[in-house]
């Protein structure tokens, strides 16, 4: 998958850091368990299981 800024492509690696960064400070758990696991997502996949979690922090309600 591939995104588009401005006429720039965007490979996956940097599309899932700049998700990472947009993050707030409730994820970082995710954050460190995505890095120590060295998964290999792809953006869809990556923003599925950050829904999945969210849901844990949030008592199972999508903010």
């Amino acid at each position: 998958m591939e995104a588009k800024d401005n006429g720039v492509k965007l490979d996956v690696n940097t599309q899932i850091k700049i998700v990472f960064k947009s993050l707030t400070k409730e994820f970082a758990s995710f954050r460190a368990a995505y890095n120590l696991g060295k998964k290999a997502l792809n953006l869809t996949q990556l923003m599925k299981e950050l829904q999945s979690y969210e849901l844990i922090l949030n008592g199972g309600k999508l903010v």
